[in-house]
This record gives structure tokens, C-alpha cells and sequence, in this order.
């Protein structure tokens, strides 16, 4: 039996995958947590468990109606196979026919300041007869998930499916194909019609857009198919170059470069422009090119206009404050105008913004959710770096994200060069209690700072604080490492949390329910296992929070990893990006709704990751040790889980106390790391054998992946 079922006596089982007897302590703080009422079914201990603070560290525990805020500590899908998404090509594929697929392929995405862009995507079948629901929009669509896929709100968050309450707004993604053929997408921050090549070309994935003197930059389909913007179908042109190359095609049709031709399109423009229908048309057409060459080449523009308005200054408001001036205003705030969305006229352009805004919203609603009775394989995305996607039906949702990625580099590239790129993390990347002395802009546009007014009372004067450690590693355990693989290619890797916002967050709520359980007289065998009951005020609060401190975790993760990924490019690519062949991203110490054993249950995993079949996880060993990239296998006893690390062997005390310097720089030999005392805790020899403890969860993760670090900053 992979593992053993503990000799003690409690209400509910504790089954260990540890491999050897826990102590008096160890064994004490499991049975407490097994003793409480609300447990469901057992206790899941993980390879690395040891000593926490109400619960182990590395254990599992599913409850009914309840949560613990202490046992999860303070760090923080998929669809049926017809489920269609659109590409950039312009067609819309089954999300199972796209697993089936060997090379990426672009989707739509949206980042965190609600703008939608073009992302690369794989796809792959993440689970078995798993247990379904369907969605209904208002706009007609139907979509079939499992219930714990998340959906991107309009707000920027995400929620479950099984979550979602009828006129819930979803992040909305509108398309069209215009008169000439190109295809618009609506831009949910401005409510604006976007060509999606240009919306291609702005997500970098053509490379930087070129200028082209005295002409206007634009794009080319190579096979003509306006609605194909695939990267590999763009070209880059000067406008007149573009022009020049479509008379050039001659074979195409020679009739329309001939002369009379051209005589003819000249004169009939010409015509066109003295009638009113003409001027409008004409009119709209340079405001519009206008406003596009404003937005393609915001630089040129500002160059261009930077002395406009001062002579023409007192001549505009003299005109204004004339009787033709006034005519021709009210005359513009009476116009109206054709919602693009729904169609309606509206008056004036103020309306036409109420109108969008009130009326549409720029998203989807939910009608209702209905649990289905039957199973079906299921699919989903791996989108790195924007962690979600768009539906054909009309909304985004989160992809089954992965912080760990691999890049194209080898250990030969690295020679001669750890040192200064240990340097140079540590003066990009602020460690231990130091936070960043500027806030970057990818920060300030996190979607999630809306929410901040609705957390805890006790945390709202640590906005500033939350928003300055945003991108930073903290202290402990925390960590940043180049690392390679048996293979010689090399990997980033980095482990934090949510920071000092997540340990308040949770510290108030401990509070809470420690305040709670006193009042109520529980009876409780250890104070830190005080709780929330499911459907009162502070449980869905302490939801909110830990939710929101989640997000914000995963964030920090992805700011840091830009860093990090930008650091070692300038390296070895000369600051060219890269892309990177695998990410993986996952948390640990966080708690989740899901379905174990046919019941709805919530699942605490603290100091564990979730390894459901085809879930990539990180199991790092010590700062001299391996780590390994893993593939979940959906272990039910586990409740789908395993371990986080290689788990403390000794406290931080006694292995400053068990070990020296020397210890250090020998069992450190090979890594380019800090040798002193301030990481002396984090010493090897302080921690579980990381070999042993990959061999009792054998039947929990294969590996995929077995790395040794050659960089490693620490917190």
C-alpha cells in the first residue's frame, strides 16, 4: 500500500504517504485536526509533512460546511470536447480536436487591464469522465464545464462555474467581419472595434512594428484573406508600397490597373464627394484614418501637432461664440448615431456611451446554472502568461495554468556568467522584508486593486504597502533559481506568496474566528483550528479574502517572472525574448471548493499542491539539492494532491544550531548562491531528503522533469 493508515484514535482516518513514524508533536497536531466534526471522510498527510501552525504542513483536509483560516495558512477546468474556440485565422475549432494538435496555435486572450490580445495556446485532455454543468448566457449560448473551471468576470476576477449566480457580468468577446472582410474585435476597457491584425501585430507577436518614411505603416494578408491573421499571413508595409504591390498583381485582374480604369475610380470618388451621402462617407473615412494614425503612431502624432491650437486659438473662439458657431453645435448634439453593437439610433455620442454602458455593459450575463447527469472526457488551454482564454460563446475563461518555465537556452550558454546574473536578480527582484522603489505599470493596471476597499477592515491602510511589494520575493523559503534539467536546457524557477498583504489578511481573520469560537464556548483542541461556518457573514468574508489573496500571489509570481525571464535574456539572447517551451505555475497553502468522494467539499492544502491527472506541479528540494517538475495522476485517497517541497527535517533554530559555514559552502558546492550566515537555516541538511520524499508519492506525480539549480537567490 503506497500509504499507511495512522494507529491513533479519532473519527475520522489519517492516511500518511510520510514513510516513517511522526512525532509526538507531529502526531498530536493530526489527530487534532482529525478529531474536529466537520472533517470529511480523512486526513491526507503528505510526503513532506511537519510541524505547523494549527495544522501540519503538508496535509490535506477535506471539510464539510466549514474552513479552517488557520489550516490553510497565508500563501495562497476545463470544457467537453465540442466546446469551440476561435483562432486568429478567423475559424472557431473544437477544443478537443485542437489536443490533438503538435504545434501552438494563437488564441484570444485578455490581460490584466481587461484589454484583449493574441496569445499562443496549447491544448490537451485534462481529465476523464469528469462530472459536468452548463452555463447559460443571455446571449443564447450554452457552455458545458466542470463546475470548478473559472470564468474571467467583468470586474477582472474569476469564479467557479458551479459559483456563478444568475446576472453575473462575464468579461464579454465580441468579433464581426466588417464590409471589406477584416475582422473587428471589441476592446472591453474602451468598447471600441479593433482590426484584429493590428490587435496581432500590438501583441508583439510580429515582432517590433516598423516605420516606414513619409508613409503610413500597414498590414498585409499574404494569401488576401483578410480574415486570416495568422502571425506567418502578416506582413509589414508603407502604405504606398502596399498600394504599389496590389496594382503590381496584374494577374489578379487587369482590367482594374488599367488607365480608364483608374480614370473612372478617380471621377466616380470625385462625384461621390459632392453629394451629402459622399462627404459623410468621406468625412467619417478621415476621421476614422485620423484616429487610427493617432493610436498606430501616438509618438509621430504628438511630434506633428505639438504647436497646433495657438494661432488658431482666438479664431475658434470667436467662431464658437458666433450664431453659425452655435447653430453648428446644436446641430452636432442632435446628431445620432447607430449602436454597433445592437443597432439602435441613438442621440448624440454622450447617449451612444450611456447607451453602450447601461444597455450592454460590454458583457454577457449568466441565466442559470444547471448540474448535468452524465460524464464526459474534458479538455482546456495552457495559455502562459495571460492564464485564460476566449469561447466562441462570447466570454473568457482561466486556462489550467502552470512558476516554473523552461526555456530553448543550454548550460553552455550559462558558462562564466552566474555570478552576474545572481547580481542582477538580486538588484532587479527585492528579498526578504525590501520592496520595489518604483511601482511598474503592469502593476498599477492589476485588475484586482478595484477589489482592495472590499477586504478586511483591518488591512485598508496597507494598499500602498501591498502595491510597492507586488513583484518582490520575501523571506524563508522563498526563492529564484536557474536551474537545469538532465538534459542540460535550462529552467526559472521561483517560489513566493502573497506577501505581507496575505499574512494580514489572514492574521484578521484568524482573529475572527479564534473571537468566535470563544464566544460560542467551542471546545476546541487547539485554538488555531477555530473556523468559519459556511453561509455566515465572516465565511463568505474570509472567501472573499483568500480568494483575492490568491490572485494576488499569482500575480507577484508572474511580475517576478517577467523579471526574471528579461534578466537572463540579456545573458544569453542579447534581450531578445524568448519563448518559453513549458511554464508551470501553481499554489500551495490555499483552499479550494471541490468534489471528492461524490460530495462538495472545501479542500485545504497546506504546504501541498494539487495534482489532479495531467496537472503539472513543482516539487523543489533544498537550495543544494534537485527539484522536479511533475504530472499529477488524480490520486483519490490524496484528494488529488502531493507534496510542495521536500519538507523541514529541523527548525530553523536548531539547524543554525546542528550547522556551520563550512556545512554550507560544501553542501552548496556548484551553486551560485549567498554562502553566509542570514541563509544558514535554509541549509541542505535542514530538509527531508528530496529523493525519499519522491519516492513515497510515486503514486500521486510522475515526473517530467528532474532539475539541479545553478543560481539561487533566497529571501
Amino acid at each position: 500500500m503506497p500509504y499507511e493508515q495512522l494507529q491513533i484514535s479519532t473519527p475520522s482516518p489519517v492516511l500518511s504517504w510520510a514513510n516513517h513514524p511522526l512525532g509526538s508533536q507531529e502526531t498530536k497536531m493530526a489527530k487534532n485536526v482529525a478529531s474536529l466534526p466537520f472533517v470529511f471522510k480523512h486526513v491526507a498527510l503528505m510526503p513532506d509533512v511537519h510541524l505547523g501552525k494549527g495544522a501540519l504542513v503538508g496535509s490535506v483536509i477535506a471539510t464539510k460546511e466549514a474552513i479552517m483560516p488557520a489550516a490553510v495558512g497565508v500563501d495562497v477546468g476545463c470544457f467537453a470536447g465540442d466546446t469551440l474556440i476561435p483562432l486568429v485565422d478567423g475559424k472557431s475549432y473544437k477544443i478537443s480536436d485542437l489536443a490533438n494538435r503538435s504545434e501552438e496555435f494563437i488564441v484570444y486572450a485578455c490581460d490584466s487591464t481587461s484589454k484583449i490580445v493574441a496569445a499562443k495556446a496549447t491544448a490537451k485532455l485534462t481529465r476523464k469522465k469528469a462530472n459536468l454543468i452548463k452555463v447559460f448566457l443571455d446571449n443564447g449560448e450554452e457552455i458545458v464545464c466542470t463546475p470548478d473551471h473559472k470564468f474571467l468576470l467583468r470586474d477582472g476576477t474569476y469564479e467557479e462555474a458551479q459559483n456563478l449566480q444568475p446576472e453575473t457580468s462575464l468579461m464579454p468577446f465580441y468579433s464581426k467581419i466588417d464590409k471589406d472582410g477584416y475582422t473587428l474585435i471589441v476592446q472591453p476597457y474602451s468598447g471600441r472595434w479593433q482590426k484584429a491584425h493590428w490587435l496581432v501585430a500590438r501583441s508583439g507577436l510580429l515582432g517590433k512594428v516598423p516605420a516606414f518614411k513619409n508613409q503610413r505603416t500597414v498590414i498585409h494578408h499574404k494569401n488576401f484573406e483578410e480574415s486570416d491573421n495568422r502571425p506567418d499571413n502578416l506582413e509589414f508595409m508603407g502604405d504606398r508600397e502596399y498600394s504599389a504591390y496590389h496594382r503590381s498583381l496584374v494577374e489578379r485582374n487587369q482590367y482594374f490597373q488599367s488607365p480608364e480604369f483608374e480614370l473612372q475610380r478617380l471621377n466616380a470618388i470625385a462625384q461621390k464627394a459632392q453629394t451629402p451621402e459622399g462627404y459623410k462617407y468621406y468625412a467619417e473615412r478621415g476621421t476614422l484614418n485620423i484616429l487610427r494614425y493617432m493610436q498606430e503612431q501616438p509618438e509621430h502624432f504628438k511630434q506633428a501637432v505639438a504647436n497646433n491650437g495657438k494661432r488658431g486659438k482666438q479664431y475658434l473662439i470667436a467662431y464658437n461664440q458666433s450664431e453659425k458657431g452655435r447653430a453648428k453645435t446644436k446641430e452636432i448634439a442632435n446628431r445620432y448615431y447607430t449602436c454597433d453593437i445592437c443597432g439602435a439610433e441613438i442621440k448624440s455620442l454622450i447617449g451612444l456611451h450611456n447607451h453602450k454602458k447601461n444597455e450592454h455593459k460590454c458583457n454577457h450575463k449568466v441565466l442559470q446554472v444547471v448540474a448535468l447527469d452524465y460524464q464526459e472526457d474534458v479538455y482546456c488551454l495552457t495559455v502562459p502568461e495571460y492564464n485564460n482564454f476566449a469561447l466562441k460563446a462570447g466570454v473568457f475563461v482561466h486556462n489550467c495554468g502552470m512558476s516554473a518555465i523552461k526555456t530553448p537556452f543550454t548550460a553552455a550558454q550559462l558558462e562564466g556568467k552566474l555570478k552576474q546574473i545572481r547580481l542582477d536578480i538580486e538588484a532587479a527582484i527585492p528579498t526578504g522584508f525590501n520592496q520595489n522603489k518604483e511601482v511598474e505599470k503592469a502593476v498599477t493596471n492589476w485588475q484586482q486593486w478595484s477589489n482592495f476597499k472590499n477586504l478586511h477592515s483591518g488591512v485598508q491602510r496597507l494598499q500602498g504597502k501591498a502595491m510597492n511589494q507586488m513583484g518582490s520575493l520575501g523571506s524563508g523559503n522563498h526563492f529564484l533559481e536557474v536551474c537545469l534539467d538532465t538534459e542540460n536546457q535550462v529552467w526559472l524557477m521561483l517560489h513566493s506568496g502573497s506577501r505581507h498583504i496575505g499574512n494580514m489578511l489572514a492574521q484578521c481573520h484568524i482573529g475572527t474566528a479564534k473571537e468566535l469560537a470563544k464566544l460560542a464556548d467551542a471546545r476546541l483542541p487547539d485554538p488555531d483550528l477555530a473556523y468559519f461556518v459556511a453561509g455566515t457573514p465572516q465565511f463568505a468574508a474570509y472567501w472573499h479574502d483568500l480568494q483575492w489573496a490568491q490572485d494576488y500571489a499569482r500575480f507577484n509570481r508572474d511580475v517576478m517572472m517577467a523579471r526574471f525571464k528579461r534578466i537572463v535574456e540579456k545573458h544569453l539572447a542579447g534581450e531578445k525574448p524568448i519563448k518559453p517551451l513549458l511554464e508551470v505555475n501553481c499554489h500551495h497553502n490555499y483552499a479550494e471548493k471541490e468534489v471528492h468522494f461524490g460530495s462538495d467539499v472545501y479542500v485545504t492544502r497546506k504546504g501541498a499542491v494539487r495534482a489532479r491527472v495531467e496537472d503539472y506541479g513543482i516539487i523543489p528540494g533544498s537550495m543544494g539539492a534537485k527539484s522536479f517538475i511533475v504530472k499529477g495522476k488524480g490520486n483519490a485517497e490524496s484528494y488529488c494532491s502531493c507534496s510542495h517541497g521536500a519538507g523541514r527535517l529541523m527548525s530553523r533554530n536548531k539547524a543554525k544550531l546542528n550547522f556551520t559555514l563550512d556545512d554550507l559552502i560544501e553542501q552548496t558546492k556548484g551553486v551560485e548562491c549567498r554562502k553566509d550566515g542570514g541563509v544558514l537555516d535554509e541549509i541542505p541538511g535542514a530538509y527531508k531528503p528530496i529523493d525519499q520524499v519522491m519516492a513515497n508519492q510515486a503514486d500521486l506525480v510522475e515526473v517530467v522533469a528532474t532539475l539541479k539549480q545553478v543560481v539561487c537567490v533566497k529571501g
